[in-house]
């Protein structure tokens, strides 16, 4: 039996006329005589029941026939492994990937490549080299070796969930970002997972707008990938585009001074593919061998 779990905090405000109604947007249930909270409901969409778990633990079940204006949220997502809620689409199986500091990513299938569906954020190369971090403006930009950086130089406000930033160096040092097993792709990889999703970004982006600024336009998830706005750091070392947009580095050059990526918004469901300095920092997906 398959049940649409919804993790969340809500009241269920209880009246004599035994109906229910549900509006997760507002974070209320009406149902009959009490106000009680509760930790998550169950779903059955083909049985005639609607499970409530309540806070203490007690489970009831009130029937579907009686259930009134519900609006299930399906935006409304698991927790990364890092903590942060609603990031991942909780309708899907998601593996897990460690990496060589003991960080916890998921991963899921799409098509048939698997991808991390959190940004990566390790601060050592997969032999146990340091990756140096680079804070200064002038220092980022002057780099031809590889480094990363949090989103403004801030990793307690930004590593969770948006993982760090690193520059194209770090994305092909023969050292190897990702962990064993896993690389990171080349512009034809991408391709293939553009392909896949028939040019569908929305498919990749996180829903809801707690970390995609509105409106988030045709964000589904759909496919798991469970893209972030991450933004980036520029040339000049400058940080942008938090909340609006997500960057990812594939492997290949265009040319001698800039390098393939991809991207993503929260005004379209684009699959954008930028082509920037090598010494731009963006966020890392890993993908499996």
């Amino acid at each position: 039996m398959k049940y649409f779990l919804f993790i969340l905090t809500i009241l269920i405000i209880e009246n004599t006329s035994g109906q229910i109604q549900h509006n997760i947007n507002n974070n209320s249930v009406t149902i009959t005589n009490s106000i009680v909270s509760i930790d998550s409901i169950r779903f059955d969409p083909t049985s005639t029941t609607m499970e409530v778990v309540l806070s203490n633990g007690t489970i009831s079940q009130y029937p579907i026939s009686d259930i009134i204006n519900v609006t299930f949220n399906y935006g409304i997502g698991d927790s990364a492994n890092c903590g942060a809620p609603d990031v991942h689409n909780p309708m899907l199986n998601y593996n897990s990937l460690t990496d060589i500091d003991g960080n916890v990513y998921k991963t899921v299938v799409i098509g048939t490549q698997e991808w991390m569906a959190e940004n990566l954020k390790t601060s050592h190369y997969q032999n146990g080299s340091l990756i140096p971090i680079v804070n200064g403006p002038s220092a980022w930009y002057s780099l031809t070796n590889g480094a990363a950086c949090w989103y403004n130089n801030d990793s307690a406000l930004y590593e969770c969930p948006y993982g760090k930033l690193y520059n194209w160096y770090a994305v092909t040092d023969p050292r190897n970002l990702c962990p064993s097993g896993w690389h990171v792709p080349s512009h034809n990889e991408w391709i293939t997972l553009q392909n896949t999703l028939l040019g569908n970004g929305g498919a990749m982006k996180s829903t809801g707008t707690m970390y995609w600024n509105t409106p988030n336009s045709m964000a589904t998830d759909s496919s798991g990938f469970s893209g972030l706005p991450g933004g980036y750091r520029g040339t000049n070392g400058i940080f942008a585009n938090l909340h609006t947009k997500g960057y990812w580095w594939s492997t290949s050059l265009l040319s001698n001074f800039s390098a393939w990526g991809r991207g993503l918004n929260n005004n379209n469901d684009q699959i954008n593919q930028p082509a920037d300095p090598r010494e731009f920092g963006f966020s890392v997906r890993c993908l499996k061998d």
